[in-house]
């Protein structure tokens, strides 16, 4: 069965899909896993990245993107989850010069229109209490019927609290919070953790020990400065926190212009490439404890 890793912050700019894609790059190519991206944000950013220009608006075309999926199934397509996905994405090659098994879910900038039809017509048909609790339950069931034909699914979620948004932070078996450390950024932060962990407030939050919890924060576009790493430990005292800080470095922003010839991950990402291993080695680590956890 797949291991759900979303990657979300209520606040944009913060990376969450070069992350997302930093993250598939390596689980595909290091860790050798089958990979999925699901992008859930309407900017598309992750798609931009893996497929380029061209790919996406071919994806379009073809009706392979996470609007056309989400759209005709609830009408009842025939199409199978398979169908809208597509393999080999990206620019990177595998150990043995091939490409790594990493398939995407193209993202539709239709996304958030949608969303909002969708719900209008799921409450049409249906009567219950909370009709966005409902509809949210049913992109959940949707996302997890690639369950099984992958290692690891990553879902780039857009800041916002879209109902696909809130179904992939319910879905997740662990969110990556990225964070530019800033106050803005920090609160961003709160905000998410008490929707992950489902609690009310930041008092009812603190009474689940930071091992305990669904989601851990990861501090990105970091300066050597007094001032950003005095944010970053306030952060780590509420939050767990990976050990990772990504720098704000060339090399990290320059990794995710697409190429249409693949080259191995070492020259894709250059002088940032040690930033990636100890970002896999963490998160790796962090997803092989999850899965020996007692369900």
């Amino acid at each position: 069965m797949a291991f759900y890793m979303a990657v979300a912050n209520r606040k944009g700019g913060v990376g969450k899909s070069t992350i997302a894609v930093m993250l598939a790059h390596a689980f595909s190519v290091w860790g050798g896993k089958r990979v999925l991206i699901l992008d859930l944000d309407s900017q598309c950013n992750s798609s931009m990245i893996l497929l380029g220009g061209e790919g996406w608006v071919a994806a379009r075309g073809a009706r392979k993107t996470v609007a056309d999926y989400f759209s005709e199934q609830f009408e009842g397509s025939s199409r199978m989850p398979a169908d809208y996905l597509i393999d080999g994405v990206g620019d990177v090659l595998g150990p043995d010069g091939q490409p790594p098994s990493l398939s995407l879910l193209p993202g539709s900038l239709l996304l958030d229109d949608i969303q909002g039809d969708l719900f209008l017509a799921y409450a049409s048909k249906r009567e219950q209490p909370d009709m966005g609790k409902g509809l949210r339950g049913w992109l959940e069931s949707l996302m997890r019927r690639f369950e099984t034909d992958f290692d690891v699914v990553i879902l780039d979620c857009a800041p916002g609290l879209s109902f696909a948004a809130l179904a992939a932070l319910y879905t997740a078996d662990k969110v990556i919070v990225p964070f530019r450390p800033d106050y803005v950024s920090l609160h961003a932060v709160d905000r998410v953790a008490l929707i992950i962990e489902q609690q009310a407030n930041l008092d009812e939050l603190s009474a689940i020990p930071l091992e305990a919890r669904r989601y851990v924060c990861l501090a990105n576009y970091v300066r050597d400065n007094p001032r950003e790493r005095l944010l970053i430990e306030e952060t780590g005292l509420a939050h767990p926190m990976l050990a990772t800080l990504l720098p704000q470095r060339d090399g990290i922003a320059n990794a995710f212009d697409w190429f249409p010839q693949r080259r191995n991950i070492e020259e894709k990402y250059a002088a940032a490439i040690d930033d990636v291993r100890k970002l896999y080695g963490e998160v790796a680590s962090l997803v092989a404890g999850d899965r020996k956890k007692p369900t």
